[in-house]
């Protein structure tokens, strides 16, 4: 199934080809709607052709653009009900780091918080248990995986490709273990849900796709 990296900022979102036009997971952080209005336009994608949009976690960097790409595309959004909580209320929630880079940047996040803001947003669809995209045309599944975020979710399609969000990240040699968690210790097991379930490639969304061959974890992590 074809799935296409949409670099919103520093934050990876991503476009799945359905049976008729696309499914959109996350929105990147604010001020991202004309750099996506510009990239669906080189991929002569029509924004009316997004049919349904996925929010991995509400997070700013997933969430910061999210009103007005959902203005553009006229799509419902899908997320957890915790996380649609959060994007309805337009919290800025900044989570704990689980090293000394993720301590740091979640330290200037708790001072940033004015300047991190979105506009609230209306969740149409909220999942909490797995999920079938049959419907909006994709041969694969979202399936609740805690760790990042208590509400986090991934999209595993039916090819093994799964986009994980914050999951996983993959800008260190050292380890795919994220910098932040509000669960570190469900991660592991998430992880572990995921490549049972079939996949075989984590999509995060920060740093290049990742086979499951290569992930590596920490003793945080335990064994995958």
């Amino acid at each position: 199934m074809k799935v296409i990296t949409v670099p919103l900022s520093y934050t990876n979102c991503y476009l799945i080809q359905a049976a008729q036009g696309w499914i959109l997971v996350d929105a990147g952080r604010q001020s991202m709607a004309r750099s996506f209005r510009r990239q669906l336009d080189r991929l002569d994608i029509d924004p009316q052709d997004i049919k349904l949009i996925i929010i991995t976690h509400a997070h700013f960097d997933h969430v910061g653009s999210l009103a007005q790409i959902k203005s553009m595309c006229a799509s419902p959004v899908l997320a957890h009900p915790r996380e649609a909580s959060i994007i309805e209320a337009g919290e800025v929630v900044i989570p704990p780091g689980t090293n000394l880079l993720g301590n740091m940047v979640s330290w200037l996040g708790r001072h940033s918080t004015r300047i991190l803001g979105f506009a609230k947003t209306k969740v149409e669809i909220t999942v909490d248990q797995e999920y079938d995209l049959t419907p909006f045309g994709v041969a694969g599944i979202i399936i609740p995986t805690p760790g990042h975020t208590p509400g986090s979710l991934s999209v595993l399609l039916e090819d093994g490709q799964a986009i994980v969000g914050d999951l996983a990240m993959n800008f260190s040699r050292r380890t795919n273990f994220p910098i932040f968690a509000e669960q570190p210790a469900q991660i592991a097991s998430s992880w572990e849900l995921l490549i049972n379930k079939g996949a075989t490639v984590f999509y995060p969304a920060h740093g290049r796709r990742l086979p499951i061959s290569d992930l590596r974890g920490i003793k945080e992590s335990g064994s995958v």
